[in-house]
């Protein structure tokens, strides 16, 4: 079986605007006004940032997620095209979630739905929060040219792994010195330049 390089890619906060999403359905919930996802202090937790309880928090986004409201969350400008691109390079498109934090029935149709609705192709998925760990187990880290996460935490997993991480650009992790993607039509063009590295290399 030829094997294929592997393009790891997060969803929530990387391929979808999760954040803008979840604070304007947080708004709702807690019956008073969010702070703008633009300006989320860098560094400081989620819930902080939103002036509540990690377990206020918690039962929040459980709510969130039980509503079905991954479903409408938006998709950022090149996502699909992204995907489609580094499959048609010969990658392997890995996407790596840490979704969700309690576990319930309507986690993966949700996301599959969303997936779909979105045009966002793969051809493989990591759910938990030991994701590039289950991944390095699963492709082993030689195979891995390119991993993308909106989180610095992850970011900085992936790299203890020699899984070649990038950093999705938001508000919340500017206070991180990483390798950054602005723009997915630009990592698109990126990834693709590693996948053909890997593919010469590899034969």
């Amino acid at each position: 079986m030829l094997l294929k390089p592997v393009v790891a890619l997060d969803i929530d906060g990387t391929l979808g605007d999760y954040h803008g999403h979840f604070l304007r359905f947080a708004e709702q919930w807690y019956g008073r006004p969010m702070p703008s996802p633009g300006d989320i202090n860098p560094g400081l937790p989620l819930h902080k940032f939103m002036r509540t309880s990690k377990a206020t928090y918690r039962q929040c986004k459980l709510a969130y997620r039980q509503g079905g409201l991954e479903r409408s969350m938006p998709v950022y400008e090149g996502a699909s095209e992204l995907t489609i691109a580094l499959r048609k390079a010969g990658a392997e498109v890995w996407l790596c979630t840490t979704r969700p934090y309690l576990k319930h029935d309507t986690q993966s149709p949700n996301t599959i739905h969303w997936l779909r609705r979105g045009r966002i192709q793969f051809d493989h998925m990591l759910s938990g929060p030991h994701k590039y760990h289950d991944l390095a187990k699963s492709v082993g880290a030689e195979r891995v040219v390119a991993t993308l996460d909106d989180l610095p935490e992850m970011y900085v997993v992936a790299g203890k792994l020699g899984l070649k991480p990038w950093l999705r650009d938001q508000p919340y992790n500017r206070h991180v010195k990483a390798c950054r993607v602005t723009d997915l039509a630009w990592a698109q063009e990126r990834f693709i330049n590693h996948i053909e590295r890997w593919r010469r290399i590899n034969g």
